[in-house]
């Protein structure tokens, strides 16, 4: 049913002169009903962001009593300037100012509105640009659409993760598919590989392809082609790539437009080891925590066979073996026997077959009471060892009892602070 408030109604102007393709509206109420129906939300801005107005529908998706008109900003309820797509730009400003309608973007919203995402496109209301009229589209936090202008609000950005698998994401949203069980896809995974260097056509094809035809080598700038056009299926012709770059006969990821979750990780590793090396605990701490917090599996886990990527693989696990390592011992010289545990366990299920590693869960088990489970693992250590490298290993519970436990780990002395 419609409401009849009037505040909400957007005034009626019979005066079409400076709109000569609209018709009068013949019944001036028909506007407000128009406002007070329409299925998808809308809101009115006025200059200064202040919502003027707001019908039934933007409630639904917003949350009865998240808008207030003449109280509520619409920087409020989109998040305009804060971390996301619109961390630059306030959405209502820049129609007023393009006078324009802008593209469609998926905004995430606050978590206690009925609807988690929403679909929003900014529009002038009129030809001076002194109201915008926001529209506001039900959407889902994993809308896998893509988009037709992507990158549009803040610069060409593009966000790719590699752990447990590749997923790519505009700020519009995914920008998944089978493509990238494809050969522009395996393409993509290996510059992600390479990500530090440019790689020249001729090794691509040698590295991802071996074996093939030779005519497989003048195919790679059409693969990168066909690259391009996933990342980018708007950009214009001669108008150069934002992601991926020509450099001499080479291809390269443009790192300053791309966001990669394996450099973000290998960053807060290195930045928390080296705090503490200086005895920053708590700084090294937040920072480990937040690596591991990347870690999601293998690096490109969704390419288990591929030589070319093994080595960027071992080296990135090897990575988040120091994290855990030192993430232990911090929790250990505080006393946190179950956390240090917890980080211990999860490298031993990064090494399988690293005694050391197990023999420190084993220890800890025993250190915290728990002798029914460091059995188990235990018995489960010397199978796996026997069965596949026909070797034993080299203490018994016993032996870890007698000594307290494990020792504190690989992590060197001044990795722990005080």
């Amino acid at each position: 049913m419609a409401r009849t408030a009037p505040s909400r109604r957007l005034p009626h102007k019979p005066d079409n002169r400076s709109r000569p393709d609209l018709r009068p509206v013949r019944d001036p109420g028909v506007a407000g009903d128009v406002f007070d129906s329409f299925p998808y939300g809308i809101v009115v801005v006025e200059p200064g962001g202040a919502v003027l107005a707001h019908n039934p529908a933007a409630d639904a998706i917003l949350g009865e009593g998240a808008v207030s008109d003449g109280i509520t900003r619409c920087c409020e309820l989109l998040g305009c300037r804060r971390t996301g797509p619109l961390e630059t730009i306030c959405l209502s400003e820049m129609a007023a100012e393009q006078a324009r309608a802008l593209p469609e973007i998926r905004l995430d919203l606050a978590p206690a509105s009925p609807t988690r995402a929403a679909w929003v496109t900014a529009a002038p209301l009129d030809a001076e640009g002194t109201r915008v009229l926001l529209e506001l589209r039900p959407g889902d936090a994993h809308d896998r659409r893509r988009r037709t202008e992507p990158h549009w609000t803040n610069g060409a950005q593009l966000r790719i993760y590699t752990f447990g698998g590749t997923r790519v994401e505009s700020s519009e949203g995914s920008i998944g598919g089978r493509w990238l069980e494809q050969r522009p896809g395996q393409l993509l995974k290996y510059l992600l590989a390479e990500r530090h260097r440019v790689v020249r056509r001729e090794e691509i094809a040698e590295t991802i392809w071996p074996g093939a035809d030779r005519r497989i080598l003048g195919s790679v700038r059409h693969f990168v082609h066909a690259l391009r056009a996933r990342l980018e299926p708007e950009r214009e012709r001669r108008v150069p790539s934002s992601f991926i770059l020509n450099i001499q006969g080479g291809y390269a990821i443009d790192r300053r437009h791309v966001y990669i979750d394996a450099d973000d990780f290998e960053d807060q590793v290195r930045t928390g080891l080296a705090h503490l090396a200086e005895s920053r605990v708590m700084l090294a701490r937040e920072r480990l925590e937040r690596a591991l917090a990347l870690y999601q599996g293998d690096f490109l886990a969704d390419e288990p066979y591929a030589d070319w990527a093994m080595h960027q693989r071992d080296a990135l696990r090897r990575l988040a073996g120091d994290a855990l390592r030192a993430l232990s011992a911090i929790a250990r010289r505080a006393g946190d026997l179950d956390t240090a545990a917890a980080h211990i366990e999860r490298l031993a299920d990064l090494e399988p077959f690293d005694v050391d590693v197990h023999r420190e869960v084993i220890g800890l088990c025993l250190e915290r009471g728990r002798r029914s489970e460091a059995l188990r693992r235990f018995a489960a250590l010397r199978v796996r060892m026997l069965r596949t490298f026909g070797e034993d290993i080299d203490f018994t519970l016993s032996d870890l009892r007698e000594f307290g436990g494990a020792p504190d780990g690989d992590a060197p002395a001044e990795h722990v602070g005080a």
